[in-house]
């Protein structure tokens, strides 16, 4: 064979495999905050469960956030060494075109989950507080349990549903 074609394939498997390694790791990582992680919370000791919450959450954010970028970079490399058209009266194309909208709604939604969501779990509670402004405060930190819960749930539903949808471009996409 000549280099040139070794090459190319070198690189098309190089971005194939970049590609299902971002996908395993940023789907890896949803299940295993929804499977794993949020049922264990309720055997740790709540003295620490903030602790462990916050840094867990913020590995969770960084590495979630870089799976993405690697999904984005290494799939739009693979869909101009393909070189096919993108026509949207095709199936292909339209899938495609779903999966992108599903990435940027992923990558709000880990957006939401940094700034707004994963915050307000972590609300300090002074000991010259009212006991209640204490129960308010609770109750603030509860509900914002409930409100990552759903998110998780609906970040690992789009997720499933991304990779779904990948999945099917191999035999001409879902639309």
């Amino acid at each position: 064979m000549p280099t040139g074609i070794l090459a190319a394939d070198a690189w098309a498997t190089s971005l194939t495999f970049a590609h299902t390694v971002g996908w395993s790791v940023y789907l890896g990582g949803a299940i295993l905050m929804e499977v794993v992680w949020r049922p264990s919370q309720v055997h740790i000791p709540p003295s620490q469960v903030n602790v462990v919450c916050s840094r867990m959450g913020r590995r969770y954010r960084w590495v979630s956030f870089a799976a993405l970028l690697v999904i984005a970079a290494s799939g739009i490399a693979l869909l101009f060494e393909s070189g096919s058209p993108l026509v949207l009266s095709t199936g292909y194309a339209r899938t495609l075109l779903a999966l992108a909208l599903l990435w940027v709604i992923l990558v709000g939604l880990l957006g939401v989950l940094a700034v707004a969501a994963h915050p307000a779990l972590h609300v300090r509670t002074p000991a010259s507080m009212s006991d209640e402004a204490r129960r308010a405060a609770r109750e603030s930190v509860r509900r914002a349990i409930r409100r990552m819960d759903v998110l998780l749930r609906v970040e690992l539903g789009l997720a499933g549903l991304a990779a779904l949808l990948a999945t099917s471009l191999q035999f001409g996409g879902l639309f």
